[in-house]
């Protein structure tokens, strides 16, 4: 990681990371082609409004992975692998307690959480049903989103991104068995989604108890640190927050679909979620990717290094953004067709919120890369602040735009408050590239 053509290094573990998340993004979108074919707008709608809250135990995954991650890489770039390894332990503990957390409070919530969101009927029966299967099985959830994560961060960006194919073809199965040929619906996809999982997670495990590995859980001698855990927690809850920011802008966009708009209107939020999840995790796996090389080369104080992989993440993310703005818009009707074909006003809606809701994608890819920029560099507060701040700046927008456009301005809310907040995250990352440079001469 402190090899002097640091363009290679970057490309040698972003690739990985790209291709893991690229892989991720089609297993969701083949998801949400099965639902979308067989179980139309409602089908769709109804796995929208379990998202909010999935989306929840993901992001502590993503917490523990990245914030213990970070932490490693820094130990190993000083040098501290014991440290290295105690931390390691320490994201495996933190993951048990949170999974066994998140299961009791949503088993105690009952329906609140879909029934808060408008829905009603038959759509409010089929998220239910979803959301139930994957909160009984939050572990799984978890771990097959942290362990991968922690596993590049171990030096074997390679294997994290073979697990995350492995899990993607495993779920494609597994929805076309569940849903298509067992007619089991929307309770089909979610046991396809922890039947992949549990398959990454024993992956994953057998590999940290493998010959390959440089870290390896402490069994005999561990030594429970609390302020482990909270550090833990402290540098990854950036990356918590940002799920929270999705989780929470799906939940109150359904809420307004349904107060101002139609379940059409939910269903084509759902399809546009759908098709900007490839741009969003090719931006997130390149800055997955920039992550471990930021946190080694600052623990070894090399700051040119930091300097040049931000360099080339952030232009590849902004430029692959406009790309696939541009592509989304030249091909909207093909790419909706592909959802659902045989109804016309879900098209219309959807190719309609495709042109209102995603134009300034490239903008979201730059703020989330600058919050894993500064969790790498140990800014824990920068990054939360930037995660937190992109929903608090929402609030006012979705209050004002719903009733002033009806559900033109709901679409509207996410891209103008993009840009306000777009504007402040360059800001700091100049102020970093400045101390950057400073101390490198």
């Amino acid at each position: 990681m402190l090899s002097k053509n640091i363009t290679l290094q970057f490309w040698r573990y972003s690739i990985p990371s790209v291709v893991a998340m690229i892989v991720s993004g089609i297993y969701l979108i083949v998801d949400g082609i099965f639902i979308g074919q067989v179980l139309g707008a409602e089908g769709l709608a109804a796995i929208n409004l379990a998202w909010p809250i999935i989306f929840l135990v993901t992001g502590l995954g993503l917490m523990v992975g990245v914030g213990g991650g970070a932490l490693i890489s820094i130990a190993t770039g000083e040098g501290k692998s014991e440290k290295a390894q105690s931390l390691l332990t320490h994201a495996l503990l933190l993951m048990l307690l949170m999974a066994v957390l998140f299961s009791a409070i949503l088993a105690s919530l009952g329906s609140a959480p879909i029934s808060m969101q408008g829905a009603s009927g038959n759509i409010q029966s089929m998220a239910e049903s979803y959301l139930s299967i994957l909160g009984n099985g939050a572990l799984l959830v978890l771990f097959s989103c942290a362990l991968p994560i922690l596993i590049r961060n171990d030096n074997s960006p390679n294997f994290a991104t073979l697990l995350m194919i492995v899990g993607a073809v495993a779920n494609i199965g597994l929805d076309y068995l569940f849903i298509v040929k067992w007619d089991w619906q929307l309770a089909g996809a979610a046991y396809a989604t922890l039947g992949a999982q549990a398959l990454v997670m024993l992956l994953a495990f057998a590999y940290f108890f493998s010959r390959y590995s440089s870290l390896s859980f402490q069994v005999s001698g561990f030594r429970l640190k609390p302020k482990y855990l909270a550090n833990i927690s402290n540098l990854g809850l950036s990356s918590f927050f940002t799920t929270v920011y999705t989780a929470f802008i799906t939940l109150v966009h359904n809420y307004l679909f349904l107060r101002y708009g139609s379940i059409t209107e939910t269903g084509a939020y759902a399809i546009v979620l759908y098709l900007s999840v490839i741009y969003y995790f090719i931006a997130e796996g390149f800055a997955n990717g920039m992550q471990p090389l930021i946190s080694y080369n600052f623990g070894a104080k090399r700051y040119d290094n930091v300097l040049r992989v931000m360099a080339l993440g952030f232009s590849v993310i902004l430029g692959s953004g406009v790309a696939a703005v541009f592509l989304m818009n030249l091909f909207s009707e093909f790419s909706v067709s592909v959802f659902n074909s045989d109804d016309p006003e879900l098209l219309a809606a959807t190719v309609s919120g495709i042109r209102l809701h995603l134009w300034a994608m490239p903008l979201d890819g730059l703020i989330f890369t600058g919050a894993v920029v500064f969790q790498s560099i140990n800014r824990a507060n920068r990054a939360t602040f930037i995660s937190v701040g992109n929903m608090a700046i929402q609030l006012p927008f979705m209050l004002l735009l719903p009733v002033a456009f009806g559900v033109v301005g709901i679409w509207l809310v996410m891209p103008l408050s993009t840009v306000i907040l777009s504007v402040v995250v360059i800001w700091w990352l100049l102020k970093l590239v400045q101390q950057l440079k400073a101390e490198t001469a």
